[in-house]
């Protein structure tokens, strides 16, 4: 029974799928995909104009998050924070 036990934690402690495969590889199957995306023509083709349709669809429909007074204050010293914390990189 524990030499069961040793063969399932065997075939278990190995990597599946793009777990197994190095940064190098994933980083080239995914270069690959977004190549042939641009060829099919099936990529987006991401504008400001498509981004701006995109953001005021929730709002059409009523589903946007509503945010709460306590809640965009807490959003605002949260974002004041982490600025104050970390410089720029933009500025240099």
């Amino acid at each position: 029974m524990s030499q069961e036990r040793e063969e399932n934690d065997d075939k278990t402690a190995r990597p599946r799928g793009f777990a197994a495969l190095t940064p190098e590889q994933r980083r080239a199957l995914g270069s690959k995909g977004g190549r042939t995306a641009h060829q099919r023509g099936t990529a987006n083709k991401f504008t400001s104009e498509s981004a701006s349709s995109a953001g005021r669809i929730p709002h059409e429909r009523g589903t946007a998050f509503r945010w709460t007074s306590d809640q965009a204050r807490a959003a605002a010293r949260k974002g004041a924070a982490r600025r104050s914390r970390s410089p720029d990189p933009s500025a240099a």
